[in-house]
């Protein structure tokens, strides 16, 4: 795995396991690990789905989704990554009903990259 996947997961453990007391850096590195493993499972050349990318959206779920709460259930993790990278690089077709929603995320993205 790349150095940056790396360092994205940790970022991501680092917020899941945040608590106002110390914690062993053991816990932080192995939640990481585990990380860094779903994460990989992603990449695919077909879609253009490489490690730089992935980490990317680690980083931005660490950002904006993560929270203490979340724990050590990776379910949550392996899901939003799989929802984010689909709208990075989309796998199926949408149908016309479906585009609105897509103009939607547009529209959102848009407002988050002029703030």
């Amino acid at each position: 795995m790349s150095q940056e996947l790396e360092t994205a997961c940790l970022e991501m453990a680092r917020v899941v396991k945040w608590v106002r007391k110390p914690i062993p850096v053991s816990d932080l590195t192995n939640f990481s690990t585990q990380l860094v493993t779903i994460s990989g499972a992603f990449v695919s050349e077909e879609l253009e789905i490489d490690e730089p990318l992935i980490a990317r959206a680690v980083r931005y779920l660490a950002n904006v989704h993560a929270m203490p709460v979340m724990g050590e259930d990776t379910r949550w993790f392996s899901e939003m990554l799989r929802a984010v990278l689909e709208i990075a690089r989309p796998n199926t077709m949408v149908d016309d009903d479906n585009k609105e929603f897509l103009r939607d995320l547009l529209q959102g993205i848009e407002r988050s990259l002029s703030q």
